[in-house]
């Protein structure tokens, strides 16, 4: 018993939130890594938002700034971070699945999704939050919502793989 729980420990773990909005994901995510912090292990935070808030949300640079939060992980799994936490939305399994991949093919992760919140929000609420984002977006994110039960079912829908398997980019390519 001992030995397994010591190999736990020293698992390293790839979170992958989930939200709309203005729910709170960023918020978790530095929660999270200030406790990894004061255990004096290593954390970073990728977020798309990093990318489209220097594009000013240029809806043309959309695709290209995914890629390169893609990118980023890809590179801190290498780099063997402890806690590696994906901020994104997240709303389809397709969204998730290059993540939950590219942490399957390293091997030593520990992967999870982390849904927030956990009960329902209302739009009018999430509206106010710093993005300024339409309510008819909201809306359509709220259309879009996928329910993802486990990282099985992200890795086993079949969208997501047809989706992903002509990729190439780097995390793709074997």
């Amino acid at each position: 018993m001992t030995r397994g729980r010591r190999q736990s420990q020293r698992r390293k773990k790839l979170i992958i939130l989930r939200g709309l909005p203005g729910v709170g994901k960023t918020t978790r995510a530095k929660n999270l890594c200030d406790e990894y912090a004061r255990l004096g292990l290593e954390a970073e935070i990728f977020s798309t938002d990093r990318y489209h808030e220097s594009t000013n949300y240029t809806k043309g640079n959309f695709q290209r700034n995914h890629q390169r939060n893609r990118e980023d992980v890809f590179k801190a799994l290498n780099r063997g971070v402890d806690l590696i936490i994906v901020d994104n939305t997240n709303i389809s399994l397709w969204e998730m699945w290059p993540y939950i991949h590219m942490g399957m093919r390293q091997g030593d992760y520990y992967i999870t999704m982390m849904e927030l919140p956990k009960n329902y929000i209302s739009i009018n609420k999430l509206y106010r939050c710093r993005h300024k984002i339409p309510k008819r977006k909201f809306r359509s994110f709220e259309a879009r919502w996928e329910d993802a039960y486990n990282i099985w079912h992200v890795l086993n829908d079949s969208y997501s793989i047809n989706r992903w398997e002509q990729c190439e980019e780097e995390w793709n390519v074997q």
